[in-house]
């Protein structure tokens, strides 16, 4: 044992570790906002209780106004018959008219179909005299009205068929283990047990999961594809979803592309939606709210912080979200990408039936195998419900934007 000689100070006490540290008294997590999507959508109740891991749904649209002409017509009323790509678009009596280009001030040429023989198309041609135009093979067709004889008997039906769609619960789990000696220890930096505060960050990472795969996700099944050759189920994201509103930034974004981004996004739907936006794209909004947007600052809704965005067209509701960031270095990753949704188009689905809830909860001692400790898990079978994808857009290829 060491002799003391001169007067104790701390530095006696440190260096036999036997000072009483201040710890605080939980571990503190990176991004307590790790999810903001899943926490949306879990405030304003988008959650629905289903009894089957698929999970189907029918949508409808109303019937196409453009199509294409599939041949060439030329510019003389005698010329009464065109190929379309889609001539189920067309009954008798419709009426379609040829835009010119945008750099002519000319009425376009207005035509009435007479007969409809699968994709032929018999013509009257220029209706209401404003000329005779030719109409090339690619060019686009508008659908006007139609215009009947007095009198007349009553036209084909023409409609739209309901299209069927569906999703898959997908079954995510996070596991936690623990020694019982672990458990019973006494630690700094939690309130209780180490496992205690695992149980916590655990369901942390589930939430991540969560919506890690609501913006990535694809919707599969492979009912032989486990492991153990048991079914094996994911469910869709918004990027599996989205196909018809996507805006190419081209690297630089413009205040001109972001409008173009919101004409998009706005064009079916509500005009308020949420802007899940990468960081970079928050500040391009920042750096223009002083001058080009009408930017408030953000506030706390449902435990997320929101910046009101007013654009020409409809109103954001920006959420930043670090999932879309950047990947490994010099890698590919998704600090370009950014996503306008319709929140009322998405739920939040778990399986609950025969008094089971397969919505998020711990099981404790999952494994009970004979070893002194305790081997719990975070489950939740889930999936994602993502309808009327032309009510959400997808902005991409973004690497920085102009100031």
């Amino acid at each position: 044992m060491a002799q003391v000689t001169s007067v104790r100070t701390t530095s006696q006490v440190i260096g036999e570790t036997r000072e009483i540290r201040e710890v605080y008294d939980q571990i503190m997590l990176y991004e307590p906002d790790v999810a903001p999507l899943i926490t949306l959508l879990n405030r304003v109740k988008n959650r629905r209780p289903v009894k089957q891991t698929k999970y189907e749904w029918f949508e409808d649209d109303y019937v196409a106004q453009w199509t294409t002409a599939a041949a060439t017509a030329g510019n003389h009323t005698t010329d009464t018959t065109l190929t379309v790509t889609d001539g189920t678009l067309f009954v008798a009596g419709d009426m379609f008219c040829h835009p010119r280009a945008v750099t002519s001030y000319v009425a376009p040429e207005i035509c009435r179909v007479t007969v409809v023989s699968g994709n032929v198309l018999t013509l009257i041609r220029d209706v209401g005299s404003a000329g005779v135009d030719t109409i090339t093979s690619g060019d686009a067709l508008r659908l006007l009205g139609s215009a009947h004889e007095e009198n007349g008997a009553i036209p084909s039906p023409k409609g739209t068929s309901k299209l069927p769609k569906y999703t898959y619960l997908q079954i995510e789990k996070t596991a936690t283990s623990f020694s019982n000696t672990a458990i019973a220890v006494a630690t700094y930096g939690t309130k209780g047990s180490d496992r205690d505060n695992e149980h916590i960050k655990a369901m942390v990472e589930q939430k991540r999961k969560l919506n890690s795969t609501l913006l990535w996700g694809r919707s599969s099944q492979d009912l032989t594809g486990g492991p153990n050759s048991n079914p094996i189920r994911t469910t869709m994201g918004l990027r599996q979803a989205i196909s018809t509103n996507i805006t190419d930034v081209g690297g630089i974004l413009t205040r001109k592309k972001f409008e173009e981004f919101s004409r998009t996004s706005f064009r079916y739907g509500k005009k308020e939606k949420i802007l899940l936006a990468c960081p970079l794209l928050v500040s391009a909004i920042n750096e223009w709210a002083t001058n080009f947007l009408m930017v408030k600052p953000a506030e706390d809704h449902y435990g997320v912080s929101i910046s009101e965005v007013q654009t020409g067209h409809g109103t954001f509701a920006m959420v930043k979200d670090w999932m879309l960031e950047d990947g490994v270095a010099s890698k590919n990753g998704f600090a370009g990408v950014s996503f306008a949704v319709d929140l009322d188009e998405i739920e939040y689905l778990y399986l609950k039936n025969n008094g089971l809830n397969r919505d998020t909860h711990i099981e404790l001692n999952a494994v009970q195998d004979g070893t002194d400790g305790k081997k719990d898990q975070i489950v939740t079978e889930y999936g994602f419900k993502i309808s009327r994808e032309k009510f959400h857009s997808m902005l991409y290829d973004m690497t920085d934007y102009m100031q």
